[in-house]
């Protein structure tokens, strides 16, 4: 009976032994899990790589992750993960004191002269520093004036295009003046009728 029951106790020690061994090399659901990268990112999404922008305004826009865009005037203090964007265009020297602040995630250049163009943007803390690690976005684009072949050829719109529009055109206004000309040919008939059943009328009388 005595070995009975020290078989059965090695048997449960053992048992609870392998049990607790699993539990503590099982992940439990308080220990720190593997998160994914949690780093700011900068991206330029308009203009895009070797776009072709017709007109002299410059729409751009961003795609900005794990970082906080916030106004520098009102939050000057150093935050992790919180700032603004500098914008450079074409310049050779970039500089926080040349750079375009922007506290949006989108931005539009005016009266942009035609050519090729360099866009550089990078995300800076609210004292206008670079973050660490820095993260830096570059696109090159053109832009170009409305009335070029290749925007005409952007808007499908071209020169057969428009003399069969002006066709067209041309045709809806004959038709509509002959259509008002017959209205007003059948009105002075109708006017007329009456006129010569007065003559008539009279000269009845008459005699």
């Amino acid at each position: 009976m005595n070995k009975l029951l020290t078989k059965i106790s090695i048997g449960a020690i053992i048992l609870f032994s392998s049990a607790t061994l699993a539990l503590a090399q099982s992940p439990g659901t308080n220990q720190p899990q593997t998160n994914a990268n949690t780093s700011p990112t900068l991206a330029i999404i308009t203009p895009s790589e070797g776009q072709t922008i017709y007109g002299n305004k410059i729409p751009i826009l961003f795609s900005v992750e794990n970082f906080e865009i916030v106004d520098y005037k009102t939050n000057t203090a150093p935050k992790v993960g919180q700032g603004h964007i500098h914008l450079w265009l074409d310049e050779a020297s970039q500089t926080k004191e040349n750079a375009t602040k922007v506290v949006e995630d989108n931005f539009t250049y005016s009266d942009v002269p035609f050519g090729q163009h360099t866009l550089v943007a990078e995300l800076v803390s609210n004292d206008h520093n670079s973050i660490v690690p820095p993260q830096k976005a570059t696109v090159k684009f053109t832009n170009a004036q409305i009335s070029t072949p290749e925007a005409a050829a952007a808007t499908g719109f071209d020169k057969k295009t428009g003399a069969v529009i002006l066709v067209v055109v041309a045709l809806v206004i004959v038709a509509a003046w002959w259509y008002t000309k017959d209205e007003d040919e059948e009105e002075m008939e109708v006017k007329q009728v009456p006129k010569t059943k007065a003559k008539r009328t009279a000269k009845r009388r008459g005699k």
